[in-house]
């Protein structure tokens, strides 16, 4: 009973430890903590230094810095590593770049509706036995227009899909300035003196210039893209100017859509008379540029080179969660594997799979890309001459993520916390040529840094004794928010059961001292029958034996009755302490952590009886017998008479 008890008490005692370490291994392994980093500085509208209150000053805002010098907050002891993001474009020859957007219909039924991402460029003929007359009034927020006509599409750029017999006019969004821009070339198109329409004669072949059209569906088993009418206004095609005459695209202070200029240059009318471009070197020449960039544009998917996805704030706070195979390994990432991660959206749109091998060819892209931005924010911009492919490789899907809502500090900076649905991940490692980190921008998007657990106070000090978070003028400033996904919530908890864990370990001192009494004892019972066995004739050796065998049966049982009550006690009470504990934490963790790493980890925090540790803890029994041949082997040797009691010999 005495080994049974003290079995018992010490089998939960070493459960109970082991699932500590257990935990808190789990703990660390499964929480993380993240410094997103945004950069501040008394800046201009394109996020350079400036003195305060001059005329070019904008304020004390988050920007987005090229060539900012990260080594100072790297060389922090708090920090496990870090992430430095780079964008590219990338060219998937066959798969069209397209965005998702479902159209609710008058019955309330969502249909698929997929939007291009980029301009198209079409070679046409008018429907029509007459010319077509086009009048231009200049665009009004009062008196919105648009005059329809058809067509017959002969070539496109894309190459993709099949267009439909009309087309919108809206006179270019031009206004009355840039409209009289090209007098000429509208006299030319007209062929009269014409300056307030455009005439379009038939059986006269133009070519023009589109804007992005929001209206595909799937059709066929091969999946071939067809333009269909969800009877929406803005459903049609209209002309534009293609986003490759944008030649200069300039981040302002913070990186946002709305903070971005675009400085147009001095491009042909959008529609052009095929003769006349065929006649004309230096307009054929512009017109076979455009063409080509767009055939590679309709095509240009976000690319973001990562060294750890989960390094992304999105992906950290849980507003991207993999929903189908697996994450890019540190391994991968280290010998910078071929292998990527796309979202549920491309899945859908471009019929990808698990395993399937995407051939892309990346160029370097200068800003962010944003959701929400019309044609020029959904890509990185092409340019044959300006943006030359930089690397060719074929990368296997691996894994497939989706996104949800994400609740973020209202102080960082837009584009933080967000992430575009049509974002490939890639290792940065296999770009044979990565970016060097001076040419980077720093932001919040694209630069994080992991710590240590629990190490973000030494973190703030190590900065604060540098100096990087004094505010100075003619410098910027680093600025931390802090995501530990709840590990601070959890650490005194678990370190507490530790701790109560390694009290109860004092049980093996009981276990110890039960062990030495009972051998004793036990041998006191038995030197008795020892001797009176050897006057018969008996041997030491069978005597031993004997006896041995007898303590033997009393250990196995004692241990085997403790072990199962310990395994009983550890699974009941543990577990309900531990339901409990998890509860309370919960509780106190909504609102002020992100508990997609809670609940994460909350399925493997547990305490339950490990069957190693146990047959151990239970091994420990066999103390008992050896203490017992410990005091049998001083009186063993013995005259049989000696071993009788006094007085009985």
């Amino acid at each position: 009973m005495l080994l049974f008890a003290a079995t018992a008490f010490f089998v939960t005692s070493v459960n109970l430890y082991q699932n500590s370490i257990q935990n808190l291994k789990i703990s660390e392994e499964t929480f993380s903590t993240l410094a997103v980093t945004e950069i501040y500085g008394e800046v201009d509208k394109y996020g350079e230094l400036v003195k305060p209150n001059s005329e070019e000053h904008i304020g004390y805002q988050a920007v987005g810095v090229k060539g900012y010098d990260i080594r100072d907050i790297l060389d922090s002891g708090a920090v496990e590593s870090y992430d430095l993001r780079s964008h590219y474009g990338a060219y998937i020859e066959g798969h069209p770049a397209m965005w998702y957007s479902p159209i609710i219909q008058g019955g309330g039924e969502d249909i698929d509706n997929w939007a291009m991402r980029s301009n198209n460029v079409i070679r046409f003929k008018i429907q029509a036995s007459k010319p077509v007359i086009l009048d231009y009034i200049p665009d009004d927020l009062y008196n919105f227009r648009r005059e329809f006509f058809c067509l017959n599409v002969l070539d496109d750029a894309a190459g993709f899909a099949d267009y439909p017999d009309h087309l919108a006019y809206n006179d270019f969004g031009f206004n009355e300035e840039e409209w009289a821009a090209h007098e000429n070339e509208i006299k030319e198109l007209n062929q009269t003196d014409d300056t307030d329409k455009l005439i379009l004669y038939p059986d006269v072949e133009y070519i023009g210039i589109l804007q992005f059209h929001p209206s595909w569906m799937w059709i066929g088993e091969l999946g071939t893209w067809k333009s269909h009418d969800t009877g929406l206004f803005d459903d049609e095609f209209e002309f534009a100017t293609p986003v490759q005459d944008y030649q200069s695209i300039r981040l302002t202070y913070d990186g946002s859509r709305e903070s971005r200029e675009y400085e147009e240059s001095d491009s042909p009318f959008p529609i052009q008379r095929m003769e006349d471009v065929e006649k004309d070197p230096k307009l054929k020449a512009y017109f076979e540029n455009i063409w080509q960039d767009t055939s590679v544009q309709s095509y240009t998917h976000n690319v973001v080179a990562t060294n750890d996805v989960t390094s992304v704030p999105a992906f950290h706070l849980g507003g991207a969660a993999l929903t189908e195979g697996r994450l890019i390994t540190q391994e991968e990432y280290k010998k910078g594997a071929n292998v990527c991660l796309v979202s549920e959206d491309m899945v859908k749109n471009q019929k990808w799979k698990i395993g399937d091998k995407l051939d892309m060819k990346l160029f370097e892209s200068e800003y962010i890309p944003d959701d929400a931005a019309w044609n020029l924010g959904h890509q990185p911009i092409y340019d044959a001459e300006e943006t030359p492919f930089v690397e060719e490789g074929e990368y296997e899907i691996v894994g497939i993520y989706s996104m949800y809502p994400t609740a973020g500090n209202a102080e960082l900076a837009p584009n933080t916390l967000e992430i575009l649905p049509y974002n490939i991940y890639i290792p940065a490692k296999s770009i044979s040529e990565e970016r060097k980190p001076e040419e980077l921008l720093i932001h919040g998007s694209t630069f994080s840094v992991k710590l240590k657990n629990g190490m973000v106070e030494n973190f703030l000090e190590d900065m604060e004794e540098k100096g990087l978070t004094e505010r100075k003028e003619g410098r910027y400033e680093p600025k931390f928010t802090f995501y530990d996904q709840g590990y601070s919530a959890v650490e005194s908890g678990l370190h507490s059961m530790n701790s109560t864990a390694k009290l109860l370990l004092l049980s093996s001192v009981l276990l110890l001292i039960v062990c030495i009494l009972v051998a004793y004892f036990f041998w006191q019972n038995q030197r008795q029958t020892v001797g009176i066995f050897r006057l018969l004739g008996g041997t030491k050796k069978q005597a031993v034996l004997a006896v041995l065998h007898c303590a033997l049966v009393l250990t196995v049982l004692g241990a085997a009755a403790g072990g199962i009550l310990g395994c009983g006690v550890t699974n009941l009470a543990g577990t309900r302490i531990m339901e409990e504990n998890l509860e309370e934490l919960e509780t106190d963790m909504t609102g002020a952590y992100d508990m997609s790493g809670f609940a994460e980890q909350e399925a493997d925090i547990r305490i339950q009886a490990d069957p190693l540790a146990t047959l151990g803890a239970c091994s420990a029994t066999l103390l008992y017998p050896l203490f017992w041949l410990g005091f049998a082997a001083m009186d063993i040797n013995k005259e049989p008479r000696e071993l009788l009691p006094k007085g009985k010999g």
